[in-house]
């Protein structure tokens, strides 16, 4: 049996909370050598369509309480925009890599590493997995995902013409979602759940 899940229009202020939440934990585990500065959430769209939830077992349901193990599938239009700065390569080692330089003058490539800025775009997002979801009156969302939910996901980014910067980044953003959806992302959505609720609660007030 299917679970609706209301997906609401999004205030600026929980999208800026949800941005602010998400910086700091892409940032909290140690990056890949090559990004050379801190990475900025700086646009988030939650997208339109909601996750599919298919009930597979009831624990709990009471007054203001409800606990289930669902399963999970996403394949929506979400999307979110990184900043930050990478470490380009050297000139001689791109002369070692034939293509690597592509379109790009060889010029704007030095004999030492340089820090270039670079915007990337998560998005088509698709997920599909177990989950544990605690829904609580006074107390809001607990999510906890029983395996890795993340099957793809397409980053575009300012080097996709550079195919091993391209895979390089691809490698590195699934591995830092996938640490996300471990960890980050079930405290993120228990805190976004209580400023949601009480954002609510103050409209009806």
């Amino acid at each position: 049996m299917s679970f609706r899940v209301n997906w609401p229009q999004f205030s600026d202020e929980f999208l800026a909370e949800a941005r602010a939440r998400l910086t700091a934990a892409l940032n909290k585990n140690q990056l890949s050598s090559k990004i050379a500065g801190d990475i900025a959430v700086t646009e988030l769209d939650m997208g339109s369509q909601p996750p599919d939830l298919e009930i597979l077992e009831i624990g709990e349901l009471g007054d203001g309480l409800f606990r289930g193990i669902f399963k999970l599938t996403y394949v929506g239009d979400a999307f979110l925009v990184l900043q930050t700065k990478v470490q380009a390569n050297p000139l001689g080692h791109c002369r070692r890599m034939p293509g690597l330089l592509g379109r790009h003058n060889p010029a704007t490539f030095a004999s030492k590493p340089l820090q270039v800025p670079m915007k990337l775009r998560i998005s088509h997002l698709k997920l599909r997995g177990i989950i544990v979801l605690v829904v609580e009156k006074d107390k809001g969302v607990t999510l906890v995902f029983k395996n890795d939910p993340l099957e793809t996901v397409t980053i575009n980014s300012t080097f996709d013409d550079i195919p091993p910067i391209r895979r390089f980044l691809q490698e590195t953003i699934e591995e830092q979602l996938r640490c996300l959806f471990h960890t980050d992302i079930p405290q993120m959505i228990h805190a976004l759940s209580k400023i949601h609720q009480q954002q609510r609660q103050s409209a009806s007030a």
